[in-house]
């Protein structure tokens, strides 16, 4: 199920100029990822909110030119979200996932950021079955 508009999940200078085309910026693994993320957790997601006067607009892909994050990050390749998930604090989110990470909901998932107030996952290789970072 598709659970995020695109709107959710691009910037609005992306999504002016691209309008649904910009679905072709992300892994589809990503996106199955995120929706999967939304069944496991079973509450709404926030990623971008700026279409509905919001203050976040980078947290899903970032265009190669955007200031916001590093140059090599894994949102520039439509392969990361940073989310925060209704009814749990960032880190509680963190362990739940890596609690539950041999849940089919979760396979996708390679890495977590860290010591952020937010939820920040990524589909980079790794050796390890979920790496945190940072």
């Amino acid at each position: 199920m598709l659970w995020f508009k695109l709107q959710e999940l691009v910037d609005k200078e992306t999504f002016e100029e691209y309008g649904s085309g910009a679905w072709m910026f992300f892994n589809s693994k990503a996106l199955v990822a995120l929706d999967n993320l939304r069944d496991f957790f079973r509450t709404s997601i926030t990623v971008n909110n700026w279409h509905t006067g919001g203050r976040f607009q980078f947290r899903g892909y970032r265009p190669q030119d955007c200031k916001v994050g590093a140059k090599l990050s894994q949102h520039r390749l439509g392969n990361a979200f940073d989310c925060d998930i209704k009814g749990y604090t960032a880190e509680e989110a963190r362990q739940k996932i890596l609690q539950n990470q041999n849940n089919p909901l979760l396979e996708k998932i390679m890495r977590l950021e860290g010591k952020v107030g937010w939820l920040h996952f990524d589909l980079k290789p790794v050796n390890n079955r979920i790496h945190v970072f940072k």
